[in-house]
């Protein structure tokens, strides 16, 4: 449900249910690498205006963070010039 909100929010448009699994896969996997190796993390979590409240799982902020960062770089968030 997140990604499918951040999505709309950042792109204007719900996303296809292709582009939601694919996103799903990649939180899943960056929380995976983040868990097993938390040094990944920091760079992710070091960034922004805000810090990351007790009692959050930062494994699954920076996953977030990644998957954000995926969709602005998409096609589907970049405007043509």
């Amino acid at each position: 449900q997140g990604i499918k909100v951040a999505y709309r929010k950042l792109t204007g448009r719900v996303p296809q249910e292709s582009e939601l699994t694919l996103l799903k896969v990649l939180q899943a996997q960056q929380y995976d690498k983040f868990k097993k190796q938390p040094a990944k993390m920091g760079g992710w979590l070091s960034q922004g205006q805000y810090r990351i409240q007790s009692g959050m799982d930062p494994a699954l902020v920076a996953a977030n963070a990644v998957v954000a960062s995926t969709i602005l770089n998409s096609d589907a968030s970049l405007t043509k010039r």
